[in-house]
Formats: structure tokens, C-alpha cells, sequence
């Protein structure tokens, strides 16, 4: 699910432009009356986001077809590792594009007074309270919309299961262990981690937990908000259920060695059969797939069979910024953004993902058999979007990329670890 000094930031290296429509004035766009009329082009609306735009292409060509020639969209690519600090700098000046997109960090525009309070649109009407959780604040105003719904799991090699007698998936985690005691018996390596650049060791612990404690206990459903405004620790709350996930690595299906593997090559050891099982998303269907491995996903996985979650959560929310020069293309854009039409092109732009609009039509691929049912229940969460209610959680979420690398090379106990997570947490909560 990323100052006027923007001119450096903003290098020819890293930002590419859509632009779908023209004009002039800033960012190469007039946004007056005069503009509008002049020469009958259509006004242009600035948007900005960390896809490339190979992958916003189809979603642009359906909001410019549904704004049917009175609005542009005029889209600029910021690479992922440098869009909040690019973000974040135009809008402190009061700048910025019209629409403003983010993910987990959604929150933190609304905190900061960025975005424009857009509650009882009529554009809001058949999207689900789950997309809206990173768009609503805590009295309930609106300020957003989702694009489509990513998730995380597990994906697995068929072959190799069949080929170790592995004939019943696992539905517990205690079966996973199982399955990966099996698999290690006879020479297979189960898992594959890349920690040295990636999240799928914080997704394998974060999918247990929120198997494990956050679905399954009312502490846990309360848990991530009251942690978020102070109330609570993790310490003295998780220890318990991170050493019940660290059998991974007490075992040696996790490895120190993992903290030196990109991620990247994670994947490559999985699609030529090095790994059993690969921690990831949809994000990863088209490499796997084009590798001819014969694959399936699994989600994540706790203590029992009755409570399956996968993790995820909207993987962008858009916004309308507050000192936009064009509201009224903004709204414009904002509704066609929200369009059965543009969240189908979302979806379809990005197979395997899951849409919270009423109406959009989502095929599954066969790849998604064992899934399918906790998607269709609406089973996806994770920690880190309840945490934006008051704090930056992305910043959290490096934290507990940095000190997972610990807990793995065994440089750190549970405790160290929930204790560091803390204290970045208190270093880091919005004052109010």
C-alpha cells in the first residue's frame, strides 16, 4: 500500500510528467477563468503519486474519458523514496498539486490542515467504511476516497508441496510450522525473506498478530488506537505474541543471512524453486507468473482456523488540497476519481487487487483460490493504518523495519524490540 527547493528534488532523473491536456501557468497549467476559456482547451487539474505512469496510464485514459473534455488531468510521477519529502514541502509552502495522493500518511495531511473537508459528497455514496478509514478523521469529517485495496500473504510453490506430500494447506499457524518442519526435513529451504530492502518479514509478524490478537480479542480491536494516542505500550501487550512468531526464527526458517538478501533476489530464489514460500502481494502475480511457477497464496495465518485476515488496507486515498487554485476541477476530478468507472480501471490496472466501491468487478485469478473467501468477507487489516490516526506511521513502519533486522540476527530480544517501538512511538505522536 512513499519548499521552493523542489527544484532539485524534483530532477529529471526521477520525475516523469503525464500530461494529458495543456497549458500554461504553474506547473504548466492555467487554472483562471481566462485559462478555460482561451483557445477552448480544457482546464487542467494537477495530481501527483508515486505510479509510474505506465501504471496510471489506463486509469488516466478512463478519468480524462469520464471528465469528457471539461477537465484535464495533468499527472506528475514522484519515485517512492522521495515523494513524502517532496510532498510534504509543497504543502507546507501552501503549494502543491490540486490533488493530493498518499497512503498510510493520509492521516497526517488531515492533521496538518492540508486537505479540504469533502463530507456528504455525493461522489462518497457506494464506497465502504473500510476504504474510508485512512480518509475520516476521529469526529467523523471526511477529507478522501480510496483508489483499490491492496493485501499481503503467502504465496507457495504447488509443486513443491506435492512433490514433500503436503496434500492439506495449512489453516493455523502451528500448521505452517508443520509444514515448514516437513520441508526442511527434506532439504527445502520453506521460506524466503529478502531483509536487507523489504517488508515481508514485518508482514509475516503483523499477519500473525493480527490473526493472532487484534481480530481475536477486544483488547486487541481497541489495542492500535489506544497505542496511537498513548494509552498503551507493546510492551507488556506483545511479548507474548512475538515470541509465539519467532519460532521462525528459532527455528531457522528465518535467518540472519536474510538481513544481507534483497528482496529482489528473495523473489528470484522463489520463482526458480530455491524457497518453498514467499512472503508478499498481487504486486509480485505477473513476475510469478510469467516465470510459469505453479503458485497459489496462502494468508496469513494464527492460532486458529476460525479468524483469517489478511493484511492490507487502501493502497492510496486521495484528497483535494486545501489551497488548490482550481476547486472546482479538484471536486470535478475528486468524482470522477470515485466513479464506478475510474475504481474499475483501478482494479483492473492492478490484477489481483480488491475494490471498495459498490459496483466494480473484480475476477480473481485462479492463483487466489485459498484467499478468495477472506477477501469476499472483507478480512483485511493492518496495525500501521490504525496507527495514522496520531502519529506518522510510516515513520514507525522503518522503525520496525530496522529493528526486525535485529530481532533476526538475534542481536535483539522481544523485549528490546517492543521497547524500541515504544519509544520511537512516543518520540513521534501528534501533539494536540
Amino acid at each position: 500500500m512513499r519548499k521552493r527547493a523542489i527544484g532539485a528534488l524534483l530532477s529529471a532523473t526521477m520525475v516523469v510528467t503525464l500530461a494529458v491536456g495543456c497549458g500554461n501557468g504553474q506547473n504548466g497549467t492555467d487554472n483562471s477563468d481566462e485559462g478555460k476559456k482561451g483557445e477552448g482547451k480544457a482546464s487542467a487539474v494537477t495530481m501527483t503519486g508515486w505510479y509510474t505512469e505506465d501504471n496510471m496510464a489506463p486509469v488516466l485514459e478512463a478519468l480524462n474519458k469520464k471528465l469528457d473534455g471539461k477537465y484535464t488531468v495533468e499527472y506528475t510521477y514522484i519515485s517512492l523514496d522521495e515523494y513524502n519529502n517532496v510532498l510534504s514541502t509543497q504543502l507546507a509552502a501552501g503549494e502543491g498539486p490540486d490533488i493530493v495522493t498518499d497512503g498510510t500518511g493520509f492521516p497526517s495531511r488531515i492533521k496538518a490542515g492540508n486537505l479540504k473537508e469533502i463530507t456528504g459528497a455525493d461522489y462518497l455514496e457506494g464506497i465502504n467504511d473500510a476504504g474510508m478509514a485512512l480518509c475520516t478523521s476521529k469526529e467523523g469529517a471526511v477529507y478522501g476516497i480510496p483508489s483499490y485495496g491492496w493485501f499481503s500473504g503467502l504465496w507457495y510453490n504447488k509443486d513443491i508441496f506435492q512433490e514433500n506430500g503436503i496434500t492439506e494447506l495449512p489453516k493455523t499457524f502451528d500448521e505452517l510450522v508443520a509444514v515448514c518442519d516437513t520441508l526442511s526435513e527434506n532439504g527445502i529451504q520453506p521460506l524466503g525473506f529478502g531483509l536487507a530492502d523489504g517488508d515481508q518479514g514485518m508482514h509475516s509478524l503483523m499477519g500473525y498478530l493480527e490473526n493472532t490478537f487484534y481480530e481475536t480479542s477486544e483488547e486487541g480491536k481497541k489495542f492500535d488506537e489506544k497505542f496511537s494516542y498513548g494509552e498503551e505500550k507493546m510492551d507488556g501487550t506483545l511479548n507474548a505474541y512475538i515470541e509465539e512468531w519467532k519460532v521462525l526464527i528459532d527455528k531457522g526458517y528465518i535467518t540472519p543471512e536474510m538481513v544481507g538478501i534483497s528482496n529482489e533476489q528473495a523473489l528470484s530464489d522463489f520463482v526458480s524453486g530455491k524457497t518453498a514460500m514467499f512472503n508478499a502481494g498481487p504486486w509480485y502475480y505477473k513476475n510469478i507468473k510469467d516465470a510459469g511457477l505453479n503458485a497459489g497464496m496462502l494468508p496469513h495465518m494464527g492460532k486458529t482456523a476460525d479468524v483469517q485476515y489478511l493484511l492490507g488496507g487502501p493502497a492510496a486515498s486521495f484528497g483535494i488540497n486545501k489551497n488548490t487554485k482550481n476547486e472546482e476541477g479538484a471536486e470535478s476530478v475528486m468524482a470522477a476519481l470515485a466513479s464506478v468507472e475510474v475504481q474499475q480501471a483501478f482494479a483492473d490496472a492492478n490484477e489481483g487487487s480488491f475494490s471498495y466501491k459498490e459496483g466494480v468487478k473484480v475476477d480473481m485469478p485462479e492463483e487466489y483460490e485459498a484467499v478468495k473467501p477472506i477477501l469476499d468477507a472483507g478480512n483485511v487489516a493492518c496495525a500501521w493504518e490504525r496507527w495514522s490516526v496520531n502519529m506518522p506511521a510510516q515513520t514507525l513502519v522503518n522503525e520496525l523495519y530496522s529493528q526486525l533486522q535485529g530481532l533476526v540476527t538475534g542481536d535483539l530480544t522481544v523485549d528490546d524490540f517492543v521497547q524500541a517501538l515504544d519509544s520511537k512511538a512516543d518520540s513521534i505522536r501528534y501533539q494536540d
